[in-house]
């Protein structure tokens, strides 16, 4: 896919790339097969468990490839040598009618409680506001108390409840995407 405006560009912070993991990535993986080398290391099997995550949004990226710099990106700790991969961030979709994205992210498990998924959804919000974006939207289950104290942290308040398929009820929490912090 042609991008001229950068937008695939990795989105950086003080620790981490948030590596985009592109269209023939994701169709190796959904095969079954080695995904091209995209300069890290993931000794943790970020994806695996995430199949189905990962199927859909290739689905979506083959039906509208413009849709490919809002959906799954590598989060990727840096360090010495190739850096490593610790979780993930996406948005669900590019911005809707009224300029609403939803932020999805997991940390591998035992590097939770390090700020890793704070700083990555942080990166991800600014740069869904510098690109477009209005409205704010994170959907988190209610006994999730990591994931609320985030964004509450972040500036968000809950304007309902969804039940989801996979997992049951959420309560929605919403803010707009002015006043972020400029960032990368």
């Amino acid at each position: 896919m042609q991008d001229p405006y950068g937008l695939a560009a990795p989105i950086s912070t003080a620790r981490l790339d948030l590596v985009l993991l592109p269209y023939p990535w994701l169709q190796a993986f959904v095969r079954g097969a080695e995904p091209p080398d995209l300069g890290f290391d993931d000794p943790h099997h970020v994806m695996q468990g995430n199949e189905g995550l990962v199927r859909l949004r290739a689905e979506q990226i083959a039906a509208d490839p413009r849709q490919e710099p809002w959906l799954l990106r590598m989060v990727v700790l840096r360090g010495a040598g190739r850096g490593e991969a610790v979780g993930y961030a996406n948005f669900h979709a590019p911005p809707d009618d009224r300029g609403m994205v939803e932020i999805g992210y997991q940390v591998t498990a035992h590097l939770r409680g390090l700020g890793y998924g704070g700083e990555a959804a942080s990166a991800m919000w600014g740069w869904a506001a510098r690109h477009g974006a209005r409205v704010l939207r994170a959907s988190i289950a209610p006994h999730n108390a990591p994931s609320i104290a985030l964004v509450r942290r972040a500036g968000f308040q809950p304007v309902g409840e969804q039940v989801d398929e996979e997992d049951g009820l959420e309560v929605i929490w919403e803010r707009a995407a002015s006043g972020l912090p400029s960032g990368r």
